[in-house]
Parts: C-alpha cells; structure tokens; sequence
C-alpha cells in the first residue's frame, strides 16, 4: 500500500507549456517522459465501491496493465490524501482476488462475496490521457513529481476535457510540496481540482450536476470542503448561487482565521477574495485565492504529521 500526498490544479494547455522554463530555477529534473495512459474506471450495477467511498481502475501504458483501489481519504484545500493499492493484472478487467483481504470492509464477510462482487462488475467510463512528467529533486534532496495530464473523460457518447496539473510528494520533506507549489501558482493561472477524475467520470455518466453543500460548516476544514464544492459547481455551471456560496464561505473562513495566531494574517487577505467575490467569479482563479487555499491546505497538513 502506498498513500498519494499531491497537489492537484486545472490548468490551461498553454500555461502548461511553460512547466519545464519554469521548474528549472528552482529544482533539478532527473527524469522526464511522455505516455499514453488508458483508464477503466469500474464498478457494480448498485455502485457497491461508490458506496463505500473505494475507487477501482485499471491503466494500460505501454501494453502492460494495473489495477488500482483507491480507499477512502482525505482532502485538505487542494492536498488530497488517499491510501491506494496497485498490483499488475492480466487485462482491462481487475482481478479483486488479488488485492489483500484487510482492504475490505471489516462487515465484508457478512455483507460481500469477493467472487460475486467480480461477477458483478461493469465498465462504468475511461479517462483516457496524455501524461507528460517530471520527476524532480529539489535543493534538499526532496523529490517530488510534476504531472501535466490532457485527455478526456469518456461516458457513453458523452466526453469532458482533461486538462489537469499534479505535485505528488516522493520523498524527503513533504513541506517542499507546498514551496513548488507555490512558486507556480505565482508564476501560472492554476485553479484547485477539487474534483477527480473519476468524480468527473460518475457525473459524466450519470448526467447528474453537482449541488451546492447544504452548509458552510462550523470548522475551518468543514468551510475550505464548502467553498471548494462551491466553486468547482461555479466552474461547472457559472450560477450566480454558486458564486453567492463562495462569497459566504470566504466570510466564514475570515471568521475562523481572525483569533487564529498562525493563520491570522491570511484573514485580511480572506475578507478581500469575498468583498472581491460578490462582483467578480475572476477572483476564483487569482494568484491570492490560490495562495489562500494553499496556506491553509499546508496549516491542516502540519497539524495531522
């Protein structure tokens, strides 16, 4: 098992073209490549790995395959954290014999035979992309990984663009994940992916639109999931509710950050972004919105070490 600690963004193709004058400044690129990734995205007919917040995907690159499982997670602003399993398969279709038995939920013997959960799987929608990388070694050593994927998302007859920017943490200091971040954010139009590719994936089939969360939250991470919800669904649908939402969840997030010590420079910096959101759906993909979101993104990482 490995656990992804990334930082995910939606990005432009032509800032993308930028990334490598951009990264050479500040780290070393050990490896680059380009690939061709093919991705099937599968599930059963009652959306059983749905359910259980489980994510299953096989990847064909370069005529071998991979199947995935990626467990429930955890996502702070534009870090996202998720447990994955992979292991090699023979096809497109995953083989869940060979994934380890404590990966099911503790119930699963009561509830789910593995055998019939593998008759019952169905192809649900690709995600089939172009994935340019780097892997690159900062000044301390700490390597970290630099994706540009560009493709689509496919349902059916129904396609979604991908245009997406990952920082994956290899090792070394996983705070140094959040300086190159930075140093592109300040550098590039970046907007948090707040939603995966297989999110897009299940909308896409499902035809379904995303809503905006019943409420803001009384929490800081409660209020940076709400806001984030609420853009990508401006993003998706450019409603005036939507942005409206933004604009309360920034008041709240100011509200939490004015008593808080470490945090409570970035709240001047929080009330603007909702002043500036009431008129504006720009700001959304500003330099400071960005810089704001990764601040408190890398504040909840420091305190779950």
């Amino acid at each position: 098992m490995t656990t992804e600690l990334e930082l995910k963004y939606l990005i432009s193709a032509e800032a993308a073209e930028q990334l490598p004058n951009l990264i050479r400044p500040v780290a070393r690129i050990i490896h680059s490549d380009e690939s061709k990734l093919l991705n099937a995205y599968f599930d059963t007919a009652d959306n059983w790995f749905r359910q259980h917040d489980f994510g299953l995907r096989s990847r064909q690159k370069q005529g071998q395959f991979e199947q995935t499982i990626k467990l429930a997670g955890k996502q702070h602003g534009a870090l996202q954290m998720r447990p994955e399993y992979n292991l090699a398969c023979a096809g497109v279709i995953p083989d869940l014999a060979k994934f380890p038995a404590e990966i099911w939920p503790k119930d699963s013997a009561d509830i789910v035979d593995i055998s019939q959960l593998q008759q019952n799987l169905i192809e649900l929608f690709r995600t089939d992309f172009t994935r340019k990388r780097w892997l690159l070694e900062l000044e301390d050593k700490t390597q970290i990984e630099l994706v540009y994927d560009f493709g689509q998302v496919l349902a059916a007859d129904k396609a979604q663009q991908i245009s997406e920017l990952e920082l994956e943490f290899i090792s070394g200091d996983a705070k140094q994940l959040f300086v190159l971040a930075r140093h592109l954010i300040q550098h590039l139009s970046l907007q948090t992916g707040w939603l995966s590719k297989a999110a897009r994936g299940y909308q896409l089939r499902q035809g379904s639109a995303l809503s905006l969360p019943a409420d803001i939250g009384q929490d800081l991470l409660q209020q940076i999931t709400a806001l984030q919800q609420a853009e990508a669904c401006f993003i998706q649908q450019k409603s005036a509710d939507a942005l409206q939402f933004c604009y309360q969840a920034l008041i709240a997030i100011a509200g939490s950050l004015h008593n808080h010590e470490r945090l409570q420079p970035w709240y001047e910096v929080a009330m603007s972004l909702a002043d500036m959101a009431k008129e504006d759906a720009s700001i959304l993909g500003s330099e400071q919105y960005n810089l704001l979101l990764l601040a408190l993104s890398e504040y909840l990482f420091s305190i779950i070490e």
